[in-house]
């Protein structure tokens, strides 16, 4: 479960910028909208980051992505960093070299938060350039007392990494570090080869970590297709998720034995009572993104996952998009989820908590900035939430002004 995380010098994101999942110590929000933890530490179920196009929501995303591709990249990959970071930006850096920095707060388990069932959290910060990694730290967090488990630091002057382990550590040592490349990560190296410290955290990444895609691609299907064999009974489960979008022509949904996606369709009026077949290449696009959410969502019903979710609100209906949050909180017990959209119908009344609900806007250098709702004291009255957003209240905005298109090629004829 994913807690805290803070980025810096990523993309459009300048100066370190975090993004909390833990709620706030306050009687006025929905308590059944968190997780909890212990006495002390509650999470938040269902996060939501809004803003204009182009204002660097989707960096958090992108940052995640980086991370997961690094840490567990196969040993064969000669340079992960080059293909996790291909195309980012280090917009803010003096040069290309100067890393990126991201931190993550990840709970390890959950325990009493008791000495003898202590709450344990893992605290990850990456500093890399598309060349090499900086700094690699992973502390572990025992009911608030941060213990190392181990450093990796790289030292400029003499081209070398020095390494620091904590006591608590368990796993390979000094040989593990002077066989992984400059562009690899140890936290990677050192699970595969049994490390039990790191392997706690390499868990994560690997079993309960899920940015989803677009949902319209070849993956995507292979995905659903995966998913649904392994669990049979969803099929049905899946076409009583589409009655409750009132998509209502579906009575079945099938794989082939080429893995290939099938929706059988059955309208009211059609005389044949077995209705037609349709591959899932050939359905809508907004229906093929409903059915990678669906099966997603199944997965978070059935095992503890973060889904992490882009264009949340891509090819859906306002009203479709608002209900999909709710089944998932109603639903679930144990994973969380973060979408990341423009739609303000997220800022519907009582969807989210308030300190759910994070606004990505650019500042005066044109870096993105992240703020939450809750750092706003907003005064009960008739205007709802989203219509204050909408007149400006919170800002995340977007700056539109006047455009006119000047055909030059007609002139110079």
């Amino acid at each position: 479960m994913l807690l805290n995380m803070t980025i810096a010098n990523f993309k459009s994101v300048k100066s370190p910028q975090t993004i909390s999942f833990e709620a706030l110590k306050d009687n006025r929000q929905n308590p059944a909208k968190v997780i909890e933890i212990n006495e002390k530490l509650k999470a938040i179920k269902t996060s939501a980051i809004i803003g204009p196009n182009g204002a660097g929501k989707s960096s958090f995303v992108r940052a995640l992505e980086v991370l997961n591709r690094v840490v567990t990249a196969p040993e064969e990959n000669e340079n992960p960093l080059a293909g996790a970071l291909t195309g980012t930006v280090f917009a803010y850096g003096v040069d290309k070299t100067t890393p990126a920095v991201i931190t993550i707060e990840v709970l390890l388990d959950k325990g009493k938060g008791t000495d003898e069932e202590p709450t344990v959290i893992a605290i990850y910060r990456f500093a890399a350039s598309k060349d090499k990694i900086f700094e690699e730290t992973l502390f572990h967090s025992y009911n608030g007392s941060r213990k190392l488990m181990f450093e990796r630091k790289y030292d400029e002057s003499d081209n070398t990494y020095s390494y620091r382990y904590g006591k608590m550590y368990r796993g390979e040592k000094k040989r593990l570090a002077a066989r992984i490349p400059d562009s690899a990560s140890f936290l990677g190296w050192a699970a595969r080869k049994g490390g039990d410290t790191c392997s706690q955290l390499y868990s994560w990444f690997t079993d309960s970590l899920h940015i989803l895609p677009m949902g319209v691609s070849a993956a995507t299907e292979s995905y659903i297709a995966k998913m649904l064999t392994a669990h049979p009974s969803w099929r049905e489960q899946l076409t009583n998720f589409f009655w409750a979008m009132d998509i209502t022509d579906i009575r079945r949904v099938g794989v082939r034995d080429d893995g290939k996606v099938t929706f059988t369709h059955v309208y009211i009026n059609d005389k044949k009572a077995d209705g037609y077949s349709n591959l899932f290449t050939l359905e809508s696009l907004s229906l093929r993104r409903l059915t990678l959410l669906a099966v997603a969502f199944f997965e978070c019903f059935t095992s503890r996952k973060t889904l992490v979710i882009d264009d949340f609100g891509m090819l859906l209906h306002p009203d479709v998009l608002c209900h999909l949050v709710e089944i998932f909180e109603s639903c679930n017990k144990e994973s969380q989820m973060l979408v990341v959209d423009c739609n303000p119908s997220l800022l519907k009344e009582g969807l989210l908590r308030k300190d759910a609900i994070w606004f990505a806007e650019k500042n005066h250098e044109s870096s993105t900035t992240y703020f939450s709702l809750a750092d706003f004291k907003v005064r009960r009255g008739k205007t709802l939430t989203r219509e204050k957003y909408l007149q400006g209240a919170f800002g995340a905005l977007p700056i539109t002004s006047e455009f006119y298109f000047q055909d030059s090629e007609k002139e110079d004829r």
